[in-house]
């Protein structure tokens, strides 16, 4: 019963999400960065692309949907650059939990850069970075269920002889 009734709501959420979505904002912004660059980007829900450009710049492209569903923020601390596209108010909230809308970010980086990308749902692709590279999609509830059906086909190895215990 609870199933078809959010069946037969969906298509109005949608009709909501795109009457209030309107134009898609594209926001380009680059950072000059030294030696030993870093880049961090938070966001939920986000299709997160990383791929490597110039030696010495940090280079964004970032599609919101929508105005006053998303909002981001921008920060660069030496060659950190950080960013973060957080919900925006009830709508924001509610097509976040909806998963109607991502945001797209695409970043530009040097080829020994550093990446940390996180989101809880979304696309994350790193295309030729050579530096180190985190990632984390997913809620934490679903990593820990993740793990728990894991533990059942854990292989211990001992790490002297490769030998299994």
């Amino acid at each position: 019963m609870r199933g078809k009734l959010l069946h037969a709501l969906l298509p109005l959420f949608s009709a909501v999400a795109v009457l209030a979505a309107g134009e898609t904002q594209v926001i380009e912004e680059g950072f000059s960065v030294g030696p030993e660059p870093r880049l961090i980007i938070d966001a939920d829900p986000a299709r997160l692309t990383v791929e490597v450009g110039d030696s010495n710049r940090i280079e964004l492209k970032v599609e919101l949907p929508g105005e006053h569903i998303y909002s981001l923020s921008t920060e660069q601390e030496g060659d950190k650059v950080t960013v973060r596209v957080e919900s925006e108010g009830t709508l924001g909230l509610i097509m976040r939990q909806l998963r109607l809308y991502e945001a797209d970010i695409s970043a530009r980086v040097p080829a020994n850069c550093d990446v940390v990308l996180l989101t809880r749902s979304g696309r994350i692709e790193v295309r030729g970075v050579g530096g180190e590279i985190r990632s984390h999609s997913g809620s934490k509830v679903k990593q820990v269920i993740r793990w728990i059906l894991r533990m059942g086909s854990i292989v211990d190895t001992d790490q002297a002889d490769g030998e299994e215990k």
